[in-house]
């Protein structure tokens, strides 16, 4: 399964390799694709929003959220 995000806080390339690599050390976790705005994230179960959100901001002061243009609800 593949949902997508909204992620406040990166500002530069850099945030989003940390973001990126942060999300791929969870387990299930297949495959990460980062923008600056967006967060496309494949795993083979479900990850709970929360989850995601401690993992991101263990990096830094990003946030995630729903996608609001997907619709997408975690």
């Amino acid at each position: 399964m593949t949902h997508t995000y909204q992620i406040t806080g990166m500002t530069c390339g850099s945030c989003e390799a940390k973001v990126k690599s942060a999300l791929l050390t969870l387990p299930d976790v297949t495959n990460v694709e980062v923008t600056r705005t967006t967060a496309t994230i494949s795993m083979g179960k479900y990850i709970a929003l929360s989850d995601l959100q401690k993992t991101i901001g263990e990096k830094g002061n990003y946030k995630m959220i729903v996608n609001e243009q997907t619709g997408e609800l975690e």
